[in-house]
């Protein structure tokens, strides 16, 4: 059986050594777990035109991207999900809650303090393990 694949681009806002994340509403598949805020990349869409219109669509913010920072292949159920990691440590606008139920800038120790939906989990323990991948650290 050949799984359908949804390529998927996730923003990581960084803001004064804080990153934000997202608890997904309630209503939403996955509601009531955290996530790096992001979405599914259309058809014909760029990995980079999907973080940046999903991070304005999502959190109403106008984003600059440093860096690609990792993509790998997660599978959830039967689904695969090639998801896209961003660098944001720039963005023009007042974060809004257009998705989620709640939104926090959380330190990078305190990540695993979260609950996050399964695909994200791959790319936390990474970023735990070095930090230095992110230009934003380091500073």
């Amino acid at each position: 059986m050949k799984l359908p694949v949804i390529p998927v681009a996730s923003g990581i806002i960084i803001k004064d050594n804080k990153i934000l994340i997202g608890l997904r509403s309630k209503k939403d598949h996955g509601g009531g777990l955290w996530e790096f805020p992001g979405g599914k990349i259309e058809l014909e869409e760029s990995e980079l035109s999907a973080v940046i219109r999903e991070l304005k669509e999502e959190l109403g913010i106008n984003v600059s991207v440093q860096q690609k920072v990792m993509q790998y292949i997660h599978r959830f159920k039967n689904t695969l999900y090639d998801i896209s990691f961003f660098e944001i440590n720039s963005f023009e606008g007042e974060i809004k809650m257009n998705v989620h139920d709640d939104i926090r800038w959380v330190d990078l120790g305190s990540l695993k303090d979260y609950i996050f939906i399964s695909g994200d989990l791959l790319f936390i323990d990474k970023l735990i393990d070095d930090p230095y991948i992110l230009y934003s650290f380091k500073k």
